[in-house]
């Protein structure tokens, strides 16, 4: 959770409120039961915790570290950028 929490802080530091960074406790019955399918699969790859999903989009697992999640987030403002262009 403290990994979390930096990586938050710096993402806000560096792109203020188009992005947003949010622990999810799975130990908690109503995330697991919000989000059994993300559980399902989780348990079927074996994935380690914490999953980080992008706009939605599970994009890596066993590491919430900044340096591993700002290229995806880099990645997919680019992608938003592009598509808001077109």
């Amino acid at each position: 959770m403290e990994t979390t929490r930096v990586t938050q802080y710096y993402l806000e530091m560096r792109y203020g409120s188009a992005v947003r960074v949010e622990y999810v406790d799975m130990a908690d019955p109503e995330n697991q039961a919000q989000f059994s399918e993300l559980l399902a699969v989780v348990e079927d790859r074996d994935l380690p915790y914490p999953l980080v999903a992008v706009n939605g989009n599970l994009m890596a697992a066993g590491s919430a570290h900044y340096y591993r999640i700002l290229p995806l987030v880099e990645q997919a403002l680019q992608v938003e950028e592009q598509v808001s262009e077109t």
